[in-house]
């Protein structure tokens, strides 16, 4: 399953979701914003280790609709700043 960019505004269940569709989800959502795993991480209030479990689909996070929020926010925040910056 491939997951759109829509995702982002409307969040689909942990169920509904495989782990490794959420490995390839946040790793196209750091590389877009061009963070490495550690800023990533720091940005998403989690350890380096954490970003490197979801990104080798190892786990879905038992609180995924609160991290899906925090993507959304961390996504949007870094684009926002870049803006200002240009």
């Amino acid at each position: 399953m491939k997951i759109p960019l829509v995702f982002l505004v409307d969040p689909i269940s942990k169920e509904e979701i495989s782990p490794e569709d959420f490995a390839e989800f946040v790793i196209n959502m750091r590389h877009s914003i061009g963070l490495t795993r550690r800023d990533f991480a720091l940005a998403m209030g989690v350890n380096r280790g954490t970003v490197v479990f979801w990104e080798r689909g190892n786990i879905i996070p038992s609180n995924f609709a609160s991290i899906l929020n925090t993507i959304r926010i961390v996504v949007k925040v870094r684009i926002r700043n870049k803006r200002l910056i240009a």
